[in-house]
């Protein structure tokens, strides 16, 4: 078993409620050499405080104070004074099982992989569980196999947490500062371009705690229109490096207008009317070509490209946004 240091980065940004449980979760590591780096955002509430007093009482704790800047840039921030050999994130409202930096440096080291990747379940605000892989296999991709996953929408490829990273390959990686949506699955992205050897462990050690008012009911804004800035990112590097990958590249475009065309149903604002006409026709024009193995997606394509999706906006309205 390796005995290498492990960085974890955890930003913290007016997390005072929630902090703790994190903090704790992350101590309790099986696995003992780790540095904990705590990066408070510019908190207005007590996280900082909770932060240094945790950093009193624990040699491993480093607190790290910045002005308020955005979660990509507490992990940058992180990023730039780890001394750790592999490094992790972890969000100050979630939670790790005791065993988790254990089980991502294991399947590292047995299967000398430069990238672990595990499951994150959701805890829903009434205490319910939702865990949609459960069978515990285990699988090892190389080449441009992330690569392919990650344009096909692959679950565990969008999200930064439940991974383990090994700094030699992926220490000069940086999150884009100032962009709050699909900001985890660009970072990854740029990972995997980099083609590592990952191994994928199909074993929840990630507690994602959906808080009441999370994003996924907000009324739609501006911000998602960074869906589209990524995807431009995504675009240039295949068409720079992966031409092969030209196929998986336009599907991967279209699950980005559905998405915006999903996300378009919780709002009423006739200033994203342009911007929802000009999703429809890129769906409907490349409609045959879309390849996706997720049947909501080719669903929500079928009824698009069908000039079918005004009646499900207000479906969904009536339904969840009303």
């Amino acid at each position: 078993m390796s005995c290498e240091k492990v960085s974890i980065i955890v930003p913290v940004y007016n997390s005072g409620a929630y902090l703790s449980p994190c903090i704790e979760s992350i101590l309790r590591q099986t696995y003992e050499n780790i540095e904990i780096l705590l990066i408070d955002d510019g908190s207005a509430d007590d996280s900082l405080a909770i932060c240094r007093q945790y950093a009193d009482a624990d040699v491993r704790i480093c607190v790290i104070p910045q002005e308020h800047q955005g979660v990509s840039a507490a992990r940058n921030a992180g990023m730039e004074v780890m001394s750790g050999e592999y490094f992790a994130f972890v969000d100050s409202d979630d939670v790790l099982t005791d065993d988790a930096v254990d089980l991502l440096l294991t399947d590292i080291v047995r299967h000398r992989a430069d990238m672990a990747s595990a499951v994150y379940d959701t805890v829903l605000p009434d205490g319910r569980v939702l865990n949609p892989y459960e069978d515990h296999a285990c699988c090892v991709y190389s080449g441009t196999e992330m690569l392919r996953l990650s344009l096909a929408g692959d679950r565990q490829t969008a999200s930064a947490g439940a991974k383990l990273f090994r700094r030699s390959v992926f220490g000069d990686v940086r999150f884009d500062v100032g962009r709050s949506i699909n900001e985890d699955g660009f970072f990854l992205f740029r990972c995997y371009a980099l083609q590592p050897t990952v191994v994928q462990h199909n074993v929840s050690i990630y507690h994602y705690c959906v808080r009441e008012g999370s994003n996924s009911r907000n009324a739609f804004s501006d911000k998602y229109f960074d869906m589209f800035y990524f995807c431009e990112k995504k675009k240039a590097i295949i068409r720079r490096d992966f031409p092969e990958l030209g196929g998986e590249l336009l599907s991967m475009e279209i699950r980005t207008h559905l998405f915006f065309l999903e996300v378009l149903c919780r709002g009423a604002n006739q200033r994203y009317r342009e911007a929802q006409k000009s999703s429809i026709q890129f769906v409907r024009k490349h409609y045959r070509q879309f390849r996706t193995p997720h049947k909501h997606e080719g669903r929500m394509a079928w009824i698009v490209s069908h000039g079918l999706y005004p009646l499900y906006k207000m479906a969904v309205r009536v339904r969840y946004y009303r």
